[in-house]
């Protein structure tokens, strides 16, 4: 069964681990690369600091760790999905699309969500554009590669309360 709750401490050292071995599974998979993420993604420092700094969930499957979700408050009901990472044994089980509903019942005073994802990423632009986020830009990372950093956005409409 799969649960989200909030991160603490004490979890860090096991969501680091879930967080890097995900990463590098991606970097081979898609870059050809023993290893490579998002910056501060092998930091257990940069983890706990986010922990202490921001919102931050551990995903997990019958008590195991097996992801975790990182979202940074913008202020004005404007909210990132900073960082999402599901096990790669764990993956295309829907799990990305059951943290993003989490999230979006979690969070209801939100009225904007943003993220970003690299433009290799396609199975996370697949997802993303499922749960209703639209790419609104995109900036050009790496033009050797030609690696592109796209961003999403959803717009929440929040119904008037009745009084």
């Amino acid at each position: 069964m799969i649960i989200f709750t909030r991160a603490n401490k004490e979890d860090a050292k096991i969501l680091s681990e879930t967080q890097i071995r995900t990463f590098d599974d991606n970097s081979r998979r898609v870059f050809n690369k023993p290893f490579g993420g998002p910056p501060g993604y092998n930091s257990l420092n940069e983890l706990e600091k986010s922990i202490d700094e921001d919102i931050y969930f551990k995903i997990l499957n019958n008590g195991k760790v097996i992801g975790g979700i990182h979202v940074t408050n913008k202020g004005n009901n404007h909210y990132e999905l900073t960082r999402i990472y599901v096990a790669p044994e764990e993956q295309n089980k829907g799990i990305g699309q059951k943290a993003i509903n989490f999230l979006e019942e979690e969070f209801l005073d939100v009225s904007k969500w943003t993220l970003d994802t690299p433009s290799v990423s396609i199975r996370n632009h697949y997802l993303y554009e499922k749960m209703g986020y639209m790419k609104v830009n995109e900036i050009l990372l790496d033009e050797t590669s030609s690696l592109y950093l796209y961003f999403y956005e959803k717009t929440i409409t929040v119904p008037l309360q009745k009084i």
